[in-house]
């Protein structure tokens, strides 16, 4: 028996190269939401299935595509929460949702967890991009790589110093994947390392690779006041949101740089860049801004001493291979035993 599943286009397209037996793959295609569409679907008068058929163009929208048992969904452009629900509608043999990226905020998992429908996301399979992103964030911070840059365009020559590694301390907030991984690139490269776990006991009386673990609920002010980077690898939730605000900043060295490569809602980001044009912080960089991407009379461009990764942080011309595979092996779990790994919901 063959079971239809529905991917992107680009995932149809390594399916060709590379068959599955008793799989079907039917590809689909998501494209921006226009402005004008997404106003009128807020105003009320784009019904969420409109302003869907609007978006999804899916190759064989018929018996095919409706009988589908697995969804794997791309990094972006997204589907916000009423047209997914409306997608959802359409397929009602759905078993499976594979979501390529971590986090899974932009989710409505209670809906699916309704339906009965099981949800993976992409588990460790970007964490060690994503920690050299924060890693490299490090090294021009240090090594005042920004600084170079302005006085290359203005035609400047200046030797400037620099910071030794083996004497900075680096504050990861998160010990998850991410920050797991970063803390071995960093121990390796001499740094002292601070995690912040909201579970600091887990590592017992060897917190390694971290030095050691502090309570992230409690002992926040700790880290941010000890940390010549902080770094910010956290899920974003209710109890994440605006953890760095403006009295988190206040704890922060004038130094010092807050890299945030998790999510921007994390951040108070108009408090961010008060301290960084007071020079009360160092400098920022940021992955993943609180919206994306952030309007061009945001703040975000023209604050001094920002540098904006542009949501590059877990982008690689291996990632969409890779991801194939999961979803395969993904599928392989969902038809034998019935439950994938790197669930979400159950």
């Amino acid at each position: 028996m063959t079971e239809p599943v529905l991917v992107p286009a680009v995932g149809r397209e390594l399916f060709a190269t590379r068959p599955e037996p008793g799989v079907d793959p039917v590809g689909y295609h998501v494209r921006p939401e226009r402005l004008v569409r997404r106003a009128l679907r807020h105003a009320g008068w784009l019904s969420p299935d409109q302003s869907l058929r609007a978006r999804l163009e899916i190759e064989d929208d018929g018996p095919r595509a409706s009988a589908a048992i697995a969804l794997w969904l791309a990094p972006g452009p997204y589907l916000p929460p009423a047209q997914l629900r409306s997608l959802l509608d359409r397929l009602p043999r759905l078993r499976w949702v594979y979501s390529q990226i971590t986090g899974v905020e932009h989710l409505d998992l209670a809906e699916f967890q309704r339906r009965g429908i099981l949800v993976s996301n992409n588990g460790t399979l970007s964490s060690r991009r994503v920690a050299e992103m924060a890693l490299a964030c490090i090294l021009a911070h240090a090594k005042r790589l920004p600084r170079h840059f302005d006085m290359q365009r203005a035609r400047r020559w200046r030797s400037l110093g620099s910071q030794d590694l083996n004497r900075q301390t680096v504050g990861i907030v998160g010990t998850g994947a991410i920050g797991t991984e970063l803390a071995s690139m960093c121990r390796a490269l001499g740094m002292h390392v601070i995690g912040a776990s909201r579970q600091p006991d887990r590592f017992g009386s060897d917190p390694s690779p971290f030095h050691r673990v502090l309570d992230l609920r409690g002992e926040l002010k700790t880290l941010l006041g000890e940390s010549d980077h902080v770094v910010l690898a956290l899920p974003l939730n209710d109890a994440t949101r605006g953890a760095i605000d403006a009295a988190a900043l206040a704890q922060m060295r004038p130094s010092a740089a807050l890299i945030n490569v998790s999510r921007g809602p994390l951040v108070d980001e108009d408090a961010l860049c008060d301290a960084l044009a007071r020079g009360s912080v160092a400098a920022a960089y940021i992955d993943r801004p609180s919206t994306l991407p952030p309007p061009r009379w945001s703040r975000l461009y023209r604050t001094p001493n920002l540098v904006l990764t542009h949501y590059s942080a877990a982008a690689s011309p291996h990632a969409t291979a890779e991801a194939f595979g999961q979803f395969v092996a993904g599928l392989r779990t969902l038809l034998t035993t019935g439950v994938p790994a790197d669930l979400v919901t159950h």
